[in-house]
């Protein structure tokens, strides 16, 4: 860790082109006194050296690091002598001014590409400075996420919606927490390949289903893509299918057209159209092979990169000198697959009739979709899946217990139904999620039977979010008729009462929760996900709170590092993790651990408690064994083993290096922590770079600075809207435009 006394002596190094004689005397001096000892060429401490540092313009990441750390207070250490707070100040302010600076040629800072290196970037090059214009990202292909091939793709082909099943899966997206779907994380490998092409097979295959009708007096035989009840496939590819009757140029140049408006959404060139039919006449070989060559230059397009990827090249009209807009076919897919994986027909209407050609455009079809409750959007709803991650709660195994009934993707449902209950109200958003005091409980029944999933939807506004992003998930959902009012009878007193602290289940909701419960991270949902299967987890907790709301990096665990807990049923886990503070782990654990602990307050089912219960498993398994043995006659039993401990329950913290001047400190509980948080800018600005990743499906580079706070002053002077901080991302530079060379063009 790097002293903030000792960085001004970088600051005073770097900056010396633009200081005054006086400003430079008072660094030296500062340097003299609190640097020097330590932070020099011979003792390396921090393993930070000064001497390669380079101007502030070409080493903005660093000097943003710097301010990061001055902020956050986190050196000299306890025990060294404190730097005056007016120095501080000072230094901090001498770092704002030169990040300030314009720099001449600016890039933007690039981040790693994984999502969990976006922190990576300090906050202080985001939100910290005056933001230059806007440096859009280059341009990209951007593989199909699953449900841009399966609602998107396959959707668009207009097949038999019966047979879409038929169809495999080619793409997946990572399983870990967090952001899934980034552009450079996925590629068509050869593996994915293979199921590619066996998937236009079928695909061609459905779109070709045909009858063949034989004249019993001996006339000729007749295609007919019609069947009882409606058609089999388009009429367009009946004379590719005839067994006798080879197909015109024209006939396979229909053809063509219409494979390639549904797939592609364009018209095919002259030259794509020559391709494709010299491909037929290669294929039509040995003659009478022409049923056979016709679907293989159908398959053609549905294996072209266009089909599998998001282009996005910035092929529309140049802005400014190196930045063009996307073309209005490009925006409409990018803005389609923001919301879902469908294809939306207005904006493709709108690209066809040159409705989306500028920023304004944008705005208008973003606000339109919003406004629509009509039009899917599960992707709202998935923002907060992999934001929160409480989504993951049936991914946990917990064992079985003998007075509770574990339903975790009840709890899911539940918490789904405040997010949207909170996005429906549309007003200061990010601090309802953390602290309203509301609850929905069992108001979205999730019944199993057999394969399918049948949901009972008290509210009908929830079901376009609900079950659309439920059909990800399982195979088929169906809705249970609107007359179903009693609740299913599994759902009975003690899980109600354990699960959320009711006595009987409260009918007019959402309701406040008992216990000063307040906000997602203390919903059942979200305590359960960020739990291991015996305990709860302090670590995992801490650090969400670290990355997702403090913004901060923390490094991953050295490989060849494993801590093992010690099992002592008499101490508590506060306790047992004292094992966290040995001077190789406490560094990193001093920001976490103590964020975790307070949400010991539940247990690892994500109940409320007032005291700990802790087992001593090894005894629970004893018991369990002599009470299978069979004993012989005369046989003395042993005595039964004590099994569970009632010990004390701690559940105060610390904030630690938060870098919010006046927020580091002891709280007493949770909830106070919480509210802290969630009271302070740096977690605002926090979730809208959290945002910005979902949506764009990148890390945030210091060109987007001035996208990020305009979309930040969009939210707080709209009191808090989800709906135009999403309006003020989707439009701005950073998502429909790219940078590229002038020299290279539209093209």
């Amino acid at each position: 860790m790097i002293r903030p006394a000792c960085l001004s002596l970088i600051i005073a190094f770097a900056v010396s082109t633009i200081s005054t004689a006086s400003e430079q005397g008072y660094f030296h001096a500062f340097v003299k006194e609190h640097c020097v000892d330590c932070h020099n060429p011979e003792k390396k401490k921090g393993k930070f050296l000064i001497h390669d540092l380079g101007e502030v313009e070409k080493d903005r990441k660093r000097y943003g690091k710097i301010l990061e750390q001055l902020l956050a207070g986190d050196m000299p250490p306890e025990d060294e002598p404190q730097p005056d707070l007016d120095d501080y100040r000072r230094v901090t302010g001498w770092v704002h001014e030169a990040l300030g600076a314009p720099a001449a040629n600016a890039e933007p800072v690039e981040t790693a590409v994984r999502p969990n290196e976006g922190n990576h970037l300090p906050h202080a090059l985001l939100f910290g400075i005056e933001p230059g214009p806007c440096i859009p990202p280059p341009p990209r292909t951007w593989r199909l996420s699953p449900a841009g091939y399966s609602s998107g793709l396959l959707r668009s082909l207009k097949m038999d919606e019966r047979k879409i099943s038929r169809i495999s899966k080619p793409f997946a997206l990572r399983t870990d927490p967090g952001i899934k779907d980034y552009s450079a994380l996925y590629w068509v490998d050869e593996g994915t390949t293979d199921v590619l092409i066996r998937n236009a097979e079928t695909i061609v295959e459905i779109m070709t289903s045909h009858k063949l009708h034989t004249p019993k007096n001996g006339g000729p035989v007749r295609v007919s893509m019609e069947r009882r009840g409606g058609p089999l496939a388009p009429e367009e590819f009946a004379p590719l299918l005839h067994p006798e009757n080879k197909p015109t140029r024209e006939q396979l140049k229909t053809a063509v057209l219409l494979i390639f408006r549904r797939a592609l959404v364009r018209e095919p060139s002259e030259a794509e159209l020559d391709a494709l039919l010299a491909l037929y006449e290669k294929s039509a070989v040995p003659p009478g092979d022409h049923i056979s060559a016709a679907k293989t230059m159908l398959m053609a397009p549905l294996l072209s990169p266009e089909a599998l990827h998001r282009f996005e090249l910035g092929r529309g009209d140049e802005i400014r000198p190196g930045v063009r807009m996307l073309s209005p076919k490009e925006l409409a897919f990018a803005l389609s697959l923001a919301f879902s994986g469908n294809r939306e027909p207005g904006l493709f209407e709108a690209a066809a009739n040159g409705g989306l050609k500028t920023r304004k455009d944008v705005e208008k079809h973003v606000r339109r979709i919003l406004d629509n409750d009509e039009i899917y959007k599960p992707r709202l709803l998935g923002f907060f899946h992999e934001y929160f991650g409480y989504n993951n709660a049936p991914d946990v195994c917990k064992d079985e217990q003998r007075d509770y009934v574990h339903k975790p993707q009840q709890l899911v449902l539940d918490t789904d139904r405040l997010v949207l209950d909170i996005l429906e109200q549309d007003q200061d958003v990010l601090k309802e999620l953390l602290t309203t005091p509301k609850s929905y409980v069992n108001k979205v029944w999730l019944i199993r039977d057999g394969e399918n999933v049948r949901l009972n939807l008290q509210d009908s506004s929830v079901k376009g979010y609900l079950t659309q992003f439920m059909n990800s998930r399982w195979d088929r959902v169906v809705l249970d008729k609107p007359s179903m009012q009693t609740r299913p009878k599994w759902r009975g007193k003690d899980f109600i009462r354990a699960a959320y602290g009711f006595d009987e289940w409260p009918e007019e909701q959402p309701v406040d929760l008992p216990g000063d419960r307040i906000g997602i991270l203390m919903q059942p949902s979200w305590l359960v996900a960020w739990s291991s299967n015996f305990f709860n987890d302090p670590v995992r907790r801490g650090l969400w709170i670290r990355e997702h709301l403090l913004g901060h990096a923390v490094p991953p665990v050295p490989v060849g590092v494993v801590i093992v807990l010690p099992d002592d049923p008499k101490r508590t886990l506060r306790d047992r993790m004292e094992i966290t503070k040995a001077e190789e782990c406490w560094s990193c654990h001093q920001k976490i651990d103590e964020l975790g602990f307070p949400f010991e307050a539940f247990d690892h089912f994500g109940r409320p408690r007032t005291k700990e219960i802790s087992s001593d498993w090894e005894a629970v398994a004893v018991n369990k064994a002599n009470g299978q043995r069979k004993y012989e006659k005369g046989e003395k039993r042993p005595e039964k083993l004590q099994e569970n401990y009632e010990l004390p329950l701690v559940t105060s913290g610390y904030i630690r290096g938060s870098g919010v001047p006046g927020l580091d400190g002891p709280v007493e509980n949770v909830q106070e922590m919480i509210r802290k948080l969630a009271a302070t800018e740096r977690v605002r600005q926090v979730f809208v770079r959290y945002v910005f990743r979902y949506y764009m499906g990148r890390n945030e580079t210091t060109g987007d600075a001035a996208t990020l706070q305009a979309a930040d002053r969009a939210y707080v002077e709209s009191g808090g809207s989800f709906k135009e901080l999403l309006v003020s991302l989707l439009s701005s530079e950073s998502f429909i435009c790219r940078s590229v060379p002038e020299n290279q063009g539209a093209e």
